[in-house]
């Protein structure tokens, strides 16, 4: 018997090969959800969902409407939804004298504004409570160069979870944030094909070692799960980088 059996998830941001957002589908279809899987493109999506026997479908999560599509999607699909997990995010990097109003205005969309239009509309659709839970980073609470857009939408995140943790909460449904540290997927594969910058993160790291996508997903299976009851938290999985601190560029060059 699964975890999660006969539960509706959809996971969305889940169209990387071995990314978090893939992860966790995979091992939520494990655990017996029936599982809707969603991002931008939709031939992984299609590949995923036909090995985790569920079903796939395309979504922007800086667009509203395709947010309110995949939920209504869902719940035509699987009779209603208890489990909604927001895995998107793009990848910003420029000291702030850099930066500028579109790549602000991205990371707004991205990482604050569509994660809580997510909340908003799956929260609307759960009749029976249920488990929300968004794409936090470790970045969030450690200062580091180069992190301004990418870094202060993820921290407003956090606080707008906390703020739905309250509001939704006599409907019996949790909301929390999952902030993984430095993690080998896609998005960062570029860091992983640079030895300096990964030990200099490692040595960062209280338990030596940096954490797996798969990681991430036992996590998240934990905040999906009914016995589960924190809501409004922020749920690390960091191997206890968050004790630490943020290597710096100088450290990145050292051999």
């Amino acid at each position: 018997m699964g975890e999660l059996d006969g539960k509706s998830a959809l996971i969305l941001g889940a169209s990387s090969e071995k990314g978090i957002g893939e992860s966790i589908a995979r091992l939520f279809a494990k655990e017996g959800a029936k599982v809707i899987v969603s991002a931008r493109r939709a031939d992984p999506l299609a590949a995923l969902a036909r090995d985790i026997g569920g079903q796939a479908i395309a979504c922007d999560i800086s667009s509203e409407e395709e947010i309110k599509n995949a939920v209504a999607y869902t719940v035509e699909t699987n009779g209603g939804i208890d489990i909604a997990v927001n895995a998107a995010g793009v990848n910003l990097s420029a000291p702030i004298a850099e930066i500028t109003t579109d790549m602000m205005q991205t990371a707004c969309d991205v990482h604050l504004i569509g994660p809580t239009m997510f909340i908003k509309h799956v929260a609307a659709a759960m009749e029976n409570g249920g488990s929300i839970m968004t794409m936090s980073s470790l970045t969030a609470e450690l200062a580091g160069a180069r992190l301004g857009a990418y870094a202060s939408t993820k921290t407003a995140a956090d606080k707008m979870v906390q703020i739905a943790a309250l509001e939704y909460g006599n409907k019996g449904i949790r909301v929390n944030s999952l902030a993984p540290g430095l993690t080998r997927t896609p998005m960062t594969e570029q860091f992983f094909n640079m030895p300096n910058i990964i030990s200099a993160f490692e040595k960062e790291t209280a338990l030596g070692e940096l954490p797996s996508a798969d990681e991430v997903a036992f996590a998240a299976l934990y905040l999906a799960s009914d016995r589960c009851r924190a809501t409004g938290d922020l749920i690390r999985v960091s191997n206890g980088a968050h004790l630490r601190r943020l290597p710096t560029a100088e450290e990145f060059a050292m051999k």
